[in-house]
């Protein structure tokens, strides 16, 4: 996967389209922002091979993007599964070796927050981008956490998992690489 990028149309004329990078040790950041005219050629090359988050007004344009809510949803139901999954460790020891400290996960934001970009026409698809780059700060964090765990290791893997399962972008529309 080469990324997310998180695509607005405010404007008719405009289309904005923000970069979150997911790269090498799951590290997420904002990588880029743009604003271009809508007919732009370039617009096709930076969405190419990427997941699209789409605002309703893309939507329209670009197809319904992947649904951020969804992956906080995931990155939540994913932290209950771990939290289980502790919890079934723990009851399975010796009562006189139960005093492991349970992972003390991160806050999940459910929610976006309002972001005010310095084009005012960009700040929705930065209030949005913001959102997945946060969620896979959080989402990082917590596989951090599980690696270092070795009984929870066996929930998802000696690897470090870019996207939480449960969270799918299939049939999310994106231009061929």
């Amino acid at each position: 996967m080469r990324g997310i990028v998180v695509v607005d149309q405010p404007v008719e004329g405009r289309v904005v389209g923000w970069h979150v990078n997911v790269g090498e040790g799951l590290e997420s950041t904002m990588a880029g922002a743009w604003v271009l005219a809508s007919d732009d050629d370039r617009i096709a090359r930076l969405l190419s091979g990427r997941i699209l988050v789409t605002t309703a007004k893309a939507a329209a344009r670009f197809g319904v993007g992947a649904d951020v809510a969804g992956l906080a949803f995931a990155i939540v139901a994913e932290t209950s599964a771990l939290d289980g999954a502790f919890a079934a460790h723990v009851a399975a020891l010796p009562s006189s070796k139960r005093s492991l400290v349970s992972p003390r996960w991160p806050r999940i934001p459910t929610r976006p927050t309002a972001e005010v970009a310095g084009d005012p026409l960009a700040s929705n698809a930065l209030t949005l981008a913001r959102w997945v780059a946060d969620l896979l700060t959080v989402w990082d964090r917590i596989e951090k956490e599980r690696l270092a765990r070795p009984y929870l290791v066996a929930r998802g893997g000696e690897t470090a998992r870019p996207l939480p399962p449960g969270w799918t972008t299939a049939g999310v529309p994106a231009l061929a690489a």
